[in-house]
């Protein structure tokens, strides 16, 4: 019985292990700069919902208004409190750049259940231009972004473009781990279902649409009430015949000294919403992690020496891997102090997956709720 538990185990692993090369090597395919003969570019309005004052804000915020784009640029920044110290700051930011046209909102709560959709909501009414570019707080972009991302919404045709997200900045092991799950695992996932299966997955982090045709197809009001507004607007757009579109760009998702109890909870609650939207892609979360199985064979095995080799040959490769993706998607390598962060995570995602199994409690920017079909489907 054990022999065949250990069998099970290894091919779990060996499969996995490929999916793993797979993921690295669609992610380094889609990434490739592509050239194209440029075409002029349109006005752009740029959505910003604040709210609080995330990790280095000011320097987030910075990477956007120095952005050198020729056409016209109009700021939305919207929040759901007059006192918001987000807002505070941004305001200090926008006076330092009189270039651009700068609007601030305050935007209803009552909008919707979902807070982020309800600050967006009052921000997209206030945006002047057809083509609008939403980004989270905690998102920085790089010198030449906004440029680029509109040149290839442009060329590809897109209805909605989304673009690749990476984590970076950490200094504390919950941030470090919190990045190399988006980079090593999120984004290379994404990358394999839409190089392979023609599958586009849409982040919200950062996405580029026409104010325009989102209105013709139903506008926010349909995502209100939803959590996974970003997934269901991708759908959204297909179900129309829209063009879907992942952008070989990426941006930063700025995570500096998050938590081990932050870290959990918010893979938990993708975890919990994953199992919801696609239980398939829950049960591949787990089936795809090669150094646990590898470590479960050799623990089931009563500890043979061969399979402890095994998985330290697995854990080794993975990290050398994992650690080549986050220098290419990153630019910069991970500190030395934070390596053993790519087989810890690799130990703490399968508790995380068996909780999400069993409960569908979450709280979400201080609101609490049961996930279920209808809180991330209409």
């Amino acid at each position: 019985m054990f022999s065949f538990v250990v069998s099970i185990c290894l091919a779990i692993s060996a499969a996995a292990l490929l999916l793993h090369g797979l993921g690295a090597w669609a992610t380094r395919r889609h990434t490739v700069e592509r050239h194209a003969s440029p075409l002029p570019l349109p006005a752009l309005s740029l959505l910003k919902p604040i709210k609080g004052l995330e990790e280095e804000l000011e320097l987030n915020l910075r990477s956007f208004f120095a952005q050198d784009y020729p056409a016209p640029l109009q700021f939305v920044f919207a929040s759901t409190d007059p006192l918001d110290p987000g807002i505070a700051l941004a305001r200090e930011v926008a006076a330092e750049y009189p270039r651009w046209q700068v609007t601030f909102v305050l935007s209803d709560p009552d909008f919707g259940y979902n807070p982020k959709v309800s600050n967006l909501a009052g921000a997209l009414v206030a945006a002047e231009h057809d083509l609008v570019l939403q980004t989270d707080a905690n998102v920085r972009i790089r010198p030449g972004y906004l440029k680029s991302v509109v040149q290839e919404f442009l060329q590809q045709r897109a209805g909605l473009l989304g673009s690749l997200v990476v984590g970076s900045h950490e200094r504390s092991w919950g941030a470090a781990l919190e990045n190399v799950q988006l980079t090593t695992f999120i984004t290379p996932g994404i990358c394999l279902a839409y190089e392979v299966f023609n599958i586009p997955c849409v982040i919200g982090k950062s996405i580029l649409f026409r104010k325009g045709e989102l209105s013709e197809l139903g506008g926010l009001a349909l995502v209100k009430d939803v959590l996974a507004e970003d997934y269901i607007l991708g759908e959204l757009y297909t179900r129309a015949g829209k063009r879907v579109v992942l952008s070989r760009l990426v941006v930063d998702n700025i995570n500096v000294t998050a938590s081990w109890r932050r870290f959990a909870a918010r893979h938990t609650r993708w975890l919990k919403m994953r199992v919801v939207v696609h239980a398939v892609g829950f049960a591949a979360d787990l089936l795809s992690n090669a150094s646990f199985f590898a470590l479960l064979a050799a623990l089931v095995s009563g500890g043979q020496p061969r399979l402890w080799l095994t998985y330290g040959l697995i854990v080794v490769y993975k990290g050398f891997v994992d650690a080549r993706l986050l220098k290419h998607l990153r630019g910069e390598k991970l500190a030395w102090r934070h390596l053993a962060c790519l087989p810890l995570r690799d130990l703490v995602l399968p508790g995380l997956w068996v909780h999400a199994l069993f409960s569908r409690s979450t709280e979400w920017r201080g609101e609490r709720g049961h996930i279920d079909a209808a809180m991330l489907h209409r």
